[in-house]
């Protein structure tokens, strides 16, 4: 069962040790260069996710046993040492979309490696089948990744990466109410990870600094990967409907709505609004759409508790109504 408390236990953790990790490593170096601000942000995001998995009592196991384990031990590392290339101003544009583009065509192969859909006596699909499968999964990871970067480099803002913040916890509940517990609850330390790091960067930043575009575009290219890595598990190792997961994905390229002849124009506070507004609406759609899906199919089920009988001879499996033998 979800337990919210340590869910908050988590968000705050990691909301804290984001910011003061962000500010400790700012002040300690005062000029205010685009690489440093950048590094600052993304060592920072791995420390908050860290200690927020942490205060979760995540167990993690080398090798990662299962999707979830290799999204929070390979995919998210990995981007992270991208976006911190990224942030180096000699590197090429070219180069660091070369290696997001790499990162967008490996993560689903790395997410569903050792199971059924791949391998194992009982293969789900032909080669060709994964082939098409895999791609298109990676076409859409790269795709939603290059329209939100797009549109953050025409029109920066905290806007647009906390769509991304919006979206995150909205996956993780939809995953949970599709009944896959476990992994909804990733959601919850990179929320508070990417939202604290979000507002602190822009808060010591000014707007026409380009490291404030550097820092949005590293936590931006994060929470894309691990929104995507949360949909795509939950769809594939949950019952996570594959219309709710790629509304979800998809809902904060609606940020591309400000850039109409109408709000072009509006002032900043306005064009942030619109977007996180049109944001939230597919969103809360969703999300009544999964919960009574859930009241229809799961609800039903919370009535009755399996327990283990321990006897001497033989461990019992028995199925109870309202937790009573």
């Amino acid at each position: 069962m979800p337990e919210p408390l340590l869910y908050l236990k988590s968000i705050g953790a990691a909301s804290i040790a984001v910011v003061m990790s962000i500010l400790l490593l700012v002040s300690l170096r005062r000029t205010q260069g685009k690489m440093w601000h950048t590094s600052a942000c993304i060592i920072s995001i791995g420390f908050g996710l860290i200690v927020g998995f942490q205060a979760m009592s995540w167990q993690f196991a080398w090798p990662p046993m299962n999707g979830m384990d290799r999204l929070i031990e390979i995919v998210i590392p990995a981007t992270l040492v991208i976006e911190l290339f990224a942030g180096n101003q000699r590197v090429p544009p070219w180069c660091v979309w070369f290696l997001r583009i790499c990162l967008a065509l490996a993560t689903p192969r790395i997410l569903l490696h050792g199971s059924v859909y791949l391998s194992g006596a009982d293969v789900e699909w032909t080669a060709w089948q994964a082939t098409i499968a895999l791609t298109l999964s990676s076409g859409l990871l790269a795709g939603v990744w290059g329209l939100l970067a797009w549109l953050f480099r025409r029109s920066p803002g905290a806007s647009i990466p906390l769509a991304l913040c919006l979206a995150m916890p909205s996956a993780g509940a939809a995953v949970m109410m599709a009944g896959y517990i476990k992994g909804g609850a990733v959601t919850v330390p990179l929320t508070g990870t990417l939202a604290a790091a979000t507002i602190v960067t822009m808060l010591i930043t000014n707007r026409s600094n380009p490291s404030t575009s550097s820092c949005g575009q590293a936590v931006l290219g994060i929470g894309v990967v691990s929104l995507f890595g949360v949909l795509f598990i939950g769809s594939f190792f949950g019952r996570l409907s594959t219309s709710y997961a790629l509304t979800i994905l998809a809902s904060p390229i609606l940020c591309w709505m400000s850039e109409l002849s109408f709000f072009r124009n509006q002032k900043p506070w306005i064009t942030g609004t619109l977007r996180i507004a049109v944001v939230a609406i597919p969103l809360v759609t969703v999300l009544v759409l999964a919960k009574l899906d859930f009241d229809r199919h799961m609800a039903p089920l919370m009535g009755y508790e399996i327990q283990l009988i321990d006897s001497p001879e033989v461990n019992v499996m028995k199925l109870t109504e309202g937790g009573s033998v």
